[in-house]
């Protein structure tokens, strides 16, 4: 009994069917606009806590059913003590009170510290599937974790013979605002509701509420907002009602421009559509529109999706056309706002041709049209510019819009490739490019037929016609597979534009026609020994299946740009003469069909060959020898200088270099000398001659200078008679000379210069001039104000001539010199000063 009093003093009401038909509760009706409540605890009640609703069970149905009437009669007799105007409830110390208007208030007593305020809005969905409640809580000083719940009661659920009472309660979701939903409503049941808040302070409940949901339904927006130009020259704006539509609905249009500031004209509307006349041209206008029952309560809907409606003094229907060489095309133009006739409109093309008269026609006094006959193309698309104009006597008044006539050359340009392992065909074609991107669903369609390509259709009823998946990315591009090799395959493109569907001519191709090979793999290239010539091979590609023709470029390493060609037939290997067999090649093969036809394969990935020798060094290098013999010690050293090797010299490189010794006895023997340009060694009696020696990976020079050493130069062969020599420039010096009689052994002679006074770190120079010359030119740096010593050495097969010496002074003057008697000279002052350092050091020590 506790129970039952518990839910007839919290719901305020008990009833039957048969009451609520004839005397219905006093309860508050939720309005289709927001509302408030205000909640409270009083003092008094405070240690209350979290009072719920449970029924609790009765011996019988009809008990629990008396008891509800009992309580309804009562609730019906005393409800002012409970519930007052304003619709407060106080039940236990927990009190709320609702109100719909802003002037009216709940008794001061109820604003307490302990005060809820609540901003109510309750409404039933578009899609009419939930009814929802958006609580609002203004400041309070209550935790935020105030849990909240909502519970319906529905009326007709009550059956006045079995007294049975259906209940429901649902939780609600808390984020910024309080959401709380009853689903699966009836629109046009009455519903009985209330509002439950558990808090730490106790448990708050609204009063009872009433409400049939129908009569708070929130609308869908409108949608599909959409303008077209009147016959009067006007906009016509149209849309399509809310979905679902509840009951009938009338609208609400608002538009704008937005300039200087968005003020907003209102028109009430019946219907779906209006006609907007009083738009001024050349401004844009934003549209909205929102709905709401016709007759009876209910919420606005949301505003649609804004549309801008440009209100311009000219607007072509359509402003673009997409269409295919050799078609009909019509356009129409409306004037806003101005009046037509047929001797005040004409079309232009492309601003510079005149369309002829009897093409236009005069639909109103504000629509013309025209219309293009046969149209052509001069290249793979051609964007024509439509103008429709005002003739005022002669002269031509045109607005800077027009129409786009997009005219598109349907050829086919597909092109297909059978891979490696002819198992697909890949076919490509480059989308036709438009600038307003209105071209969509591009599709290859195809179908096979025999084994060859002819009388072609787009159409066959008795084929089976298949679409290719397209992968997009440089090019458009689908595979086809499975293929059939030698069977044709009929294709064509087809694209959808305004409804429209666009195909080109077909296209056959035969899969084994168009087959791009694999490239060749496992390339090697080498420089051969010996012929020093490139070898080339690789492995061919399994398919395939028929003679293959071998594409071999290659060039020389940092050189991409001069590459040299080679072709081969159904070959692996070709060899071929090189320039410079000591460089690095790079090599690369590609294939393709011997005869028919076929695409290039990839090339290979490149090879590069390697450095290596092909041969022996051809010969050892030319060489010096630079006497310094001691008069103290009689020692004589020998300093061997030569020239680097040429790559044809070494062929390819040189690893380093020999001495090969002859003593007077014939005996030989070796020294290693390394890789350098200089040796130097102690000359004595037994070595008679010395020959340097080149040596690459390969082996050793065969072909070498030999140099003699004379026992006695005073016996050496004079050859030289006279001797000239002049500075040309500071880079240039001319050496000539004239001889006696020739020895036929004579090989070739070897100048030195060097300046005087020479310093050590000036070293002597050398060169080689042929036997068979008698002037030379010595190209150094010489300077005017320096004197030069030239000495002048003839060879011979079985040693040195008499060497002739001579100075080069300033103004280019010769001063020729004996050898012997500088040797007479130069060695006994080098004797005597010897001699007086050894006294000077004696004496210095006997004073000591």
């Amino acid at each position: 009994m506790m129970m039952l009093w518990l839910m007839t003093g919290t719901l305020c009401l008990g009833f039957s069917v048969s009451i609520l038909a004839h005397d219905p509760v006093a309860t508050f009706e939720i309005p289709p606009w927001n509302f408030t409540m205000l909640c409270t605890l009083h003092k008094q009640a405070a240690v209350v806590k979290e009072r719920t609703w449970q029924l609790q069970p009765h011996r019988n149905s009809s008990s629990r059913h008396s008891s509800l009437h009992e309580h309804v009669r009562n609730a019906n007799t005393s409800h002012s003590n409970n519930i007052n105007p304003n619709g407060l409830h106080s039940q236990d110390g927990f009190s709320c009170c609702l109100w719909k208007e802003a002037d009216l208030h709940c008794p001061a007593n109820f604003i307490t510290d302990q005060s809820i305020r609540m901003n109510i809005k309750c409404w039933t969905a578009g899609d009419l599937s939930l009814f929802v409640c958006n609580l609002k809580p203004s400041v309070w000083k209550i935790s935020k974790s105030v849990k909240y719940r909502i519970h319906h009661l529905d009326v007709l659920s009550f059956d006045q013979e079995e007294g049975n009472l259906s209940m429901y309660m649902n939780d609600c979701v808390q984020h910024h605002i309080i959401k709380c939903t009853i689903s699966s409503v009836d629109l046009n049941r009455k519903y009985f509701i209330w509002i439950e808040l558990i808090t730490n302070s106790g448990t708050f409940r609204s009063p009872l509420m009433s409400v049939t949901p129908i009569n708070v339904v929130q609308t869908n927006p409108p949608v599909d907002l959409q303008t077209k130009m009147t016959s009067e020259g006007f906009f016509k704006l149209s849309w399509t009602g809310p979905n679902p539509e509840p009951y009938p609905v009338q609208f609400e249009v608002k538009y704008s421009t937005g300039i200087p500031e968005r003020i907003w004209k209102v028109k009430d509307v019946w219907e779906n559509s209006l006609i907007l006349r009083d738009l001024q041209s050349d401004i844009s206008y934003l549209v909205v529109v929102r709905c709401k029952r016709r007759n009876g309560p209910g919420f606005w809907s949301d505003w649609s999706e804004p549309i801008q409606v440009d209100v311009l003094e000219i607007t072509y229907y359509p402003p673009q056309v997409l269409t295919t060489v050799g078609s009909d095309v019509t356009v129409r133009c409306v004037f806003y706002n101005q009046t037509l006739t047929t001797n005040n409109v004409v079309w232009w093309l492309n601003m510079n041709e005149k369309i002829p008269d009897h093409q236009y026609t005069l639909i109103n006094d504000h629509e013309t049209s025209v219309t293009l006959l046969n149209v052509t193309s001069n290249g793979q698309s051609q964007c024509n510019m439509l103008q429709c104009c005002l003739q005022n006597e002669e002269r031509n008044i045109c607005n800077f819009r027009y129409a786009e006539i997009i005219i598109i050359d349907m050829k086919s340009n597909i092109s297909c490739e059978t891979n490696g392992a002819m198992e697909t065909m890949i076919c490509r074609w480059l989308p036709r490019t438009l600038k307003t991107g209105t071209v969509s669903n591009y599709k290859l369609k195809y179908y096979m037929k025999g084994s060859w390509c002819d009388n072609l259709q787009v159409e066959d009823e008795n084929v089976d016609i298949k679409e290719c998946p397209l992968v997009i990315n440089e090019f458009y591009e689908c595979h086809i597979k499975p293929i059939n090799l030698t069977f044709g395959h009929v294709m064509w493109l087809e694209f959808n534009h305004q409804e429209t569907t666009f195909k080109s001519p077909p296209t056959c191709v035969i899969p084994m026609d168009v087959v791009k090979p694999w490239a060749p793999f496992n390339v090697d290239a080498e420089i051969t020994q010996n012929e020093g010539r490139l070898n080339i091979s690789w492995e061919k590609p399994r398919l395939p299946p028929y003679k293959l023709q071998f594409e071999i470029q290659y060039v020389e390493n940092e050189m991409e740009g001069n590459w040299k060609t080679l072709f081969a037939v159904n070959k692996t290997s070709i060899i071929t003469e090189v320039t410079d067999p000591c460089v690095t090649y790079v090599v690369r093969v590609r294939c393709s069909r011997f005869e028919g036809p076929g695409y290039h394969s990839e090339w290979s990935s490149l090879v590069y060959t390697n450095l290596a020798d092909i041969q022996v060094p051809t010969t050892g290098p030319d060489f010096w020898r630079f006497i310094d013999r001691n008069p103290l010690t009689k020692d004589t050293h020998v300093t061997l200088e030569w020239k680097p090797l040429t790559k044809d010299e070494a062929l390819c490189s040189v690893k380093g270099f020999m001495l090969k010794y002859e003593s007077t006895e014939n005996i030989t023997w070796l020294e290693h000398a390394g890789n350098v340009t200089t040796y130097s060694f102690l000359l004595n009696n037994e070595i008679r001659s010395v020959t340097v020696i080149a040596f690459n990976s390969i082996g050793s020079s065969r072909k070498n200078v030999k140099l003699i050493f004379p026992k006695d130069n005073s016996k050496a062969v004079e050859v030289l008679r006279s001797l000239h020599a002049s500075m040309i420039n500071n880079s240039c010096v001319i050496v000539s000379w004239s001889m006696f009689p020739l020895n036929p052994e004579l090989t070739s002679f070897v100048i030195e210069w060097k300046s005087l006074p020479n310093n050590d770190e000036e070293k002597v120079k050398w060169m080689r001039a042929a036997a068979n010359i008698t002037t030379a030119y010595i190209f150094d740096h010489f300077s005017p104000s320096q004197q030069y010593q030239l000495t002048v050495y003839p060879i011979f097969s079985e040693g040195e001539g008499q060497p002739s010496s001579f100075y080069l002074t300033m103004n280019g003057e010769v001063a020729k010199t004996s050898n012997d008697g500088l040797q007479n000279v130069i060695l006994p002052l080098i004797f005597l000063s010897s001699v007086l350092l050894i006294g000077t050091f004696l004496i210095s020590k006997h004073r000591r």
